[in-house]
């Protein structure tokens, strides 16, 4: 808004004098839009620090989930050495059960229901596991890819204003500094006209003249619209990419909590499993046959 209140396409003609009750002229329309300015540039260099603060804030949080893509790298890789020796185990007790199924068919069901049903338990988990630590992975690599583009819009959008207001103040400078220049000259050219009349016709055409060169000096108006309008442009582009980054972060966040809520199923038949045979006996004995 405080941009867009310093855009002059929205201040009618700067050139006309104002008027109270549309009659006295007073006060200068030009003069009170470049006050305008003066009266923004701390609200503007606020609005500048946060983003910067922003920025900073971001790139924070990139170096926090490097760090944590590193842990997650690594957990996966020792995943994957657990998975790959526990598929292992599973296969080799499911072949010995098979090969005692036709000579020993009871100590191959206490193969399979004292070791290969836990060791497959623990597969599962460290899929499980692995998956999730993937998604973890993936969601933060996305994470980063948008803040890195965020920091970018906070480059431009900063850039933009900057150099808005760097060119608001040149012409200020150098509106206030014609204007001054003009009504000297018009206040001489008058007293001279007043005091020499046999000269007139001479001064009109040079006040003529002069008051042409002026006008074809001043900076135009239009030059600020399009600085303006490259800032609207460039906020919308932010709010855009803002948009499609919601839709991807809610897709990830929908994923993870699906993960997250089939994950309690087994952690809750893990849990149970573990309660349920902490009060038993018969698994050393089984052992013990098994060993024997």
């Amino acid at each position: 808004r405080t941009v867009e209140d310093l855009d002059p396409g929205k201040k009618g003609d700067l050139f006309t004098r104002k008027k109270i009750f549309g009659i006295i002229p007073f006060g200068n329309k030009m003069r009170d839009y470049f006050d305008s300015y003066k009266s923004s540039q701390g609200h503007i260099q606020s609005i500048l620090a946060s983003l910067q603060s922003g920025k900073d804030e971001l790139l924070m949080d990139n170096a926090a989930i490097d760090v944590e893509r590193q842990n997650l790298w690594a957990a996966m890789g020792k995943l994957e050495q657990m998975i790959h020796v526990s598929k292992t185990l599973d296969a080799r007790l499911e072949a010995k059960a098979a090969e005692l199924e036709m000579t020993d068919p009871a100590k191959a069901k206490a193969i399979k229901e004292t070791a290969l049903f836990y060791v497959r338990q623990r597969t599962q988990d460290l899929l499980t596991q692995m998956a999730v630590t993937v998604q973890g992975y993936l969601a933060l690599d996305l994470v980063k890819k948008n803040n890195v583009e965020l920091v970018k819009g906070v480059d431009r959008a900063s850039t933009t204003t900057v150099a808005a207001l760097r060119t608001a103040v040149t012409v200020a400078q150098a509106l206030v500094g014609q204007k001054l220049v003009l009504d000297q000259i018009t206040a001489l050219n008058t007293t001279t006209a007043n005091i020499i009349d046999s000269t007139g016709t001479m001064l009109k055409d040079q006040t003529a003249k002069i008051h042409e060169q002026a006008a074809s000096a001043t900076i135009p108006v239009e030059t600020l619209q399009r600085a303006f309008q490259n800032i609207y442009d460039t906020m919308d582009n932010i709010d855009t990419f803002k948009v499609k980054a919601l839709d991807s972060m809610k897709t990830t966040v929908d994923t993870l909590s699906k993960e997250v809520e089939k994950s309690k199923g087994y952690i809750a038949r893990a849990e149970g499993a573990s309660q349920g045979g902490g009060g038993t006996t018969s698994g050393p004995s089984l052992l013990s046959s098994l060993e024997a």
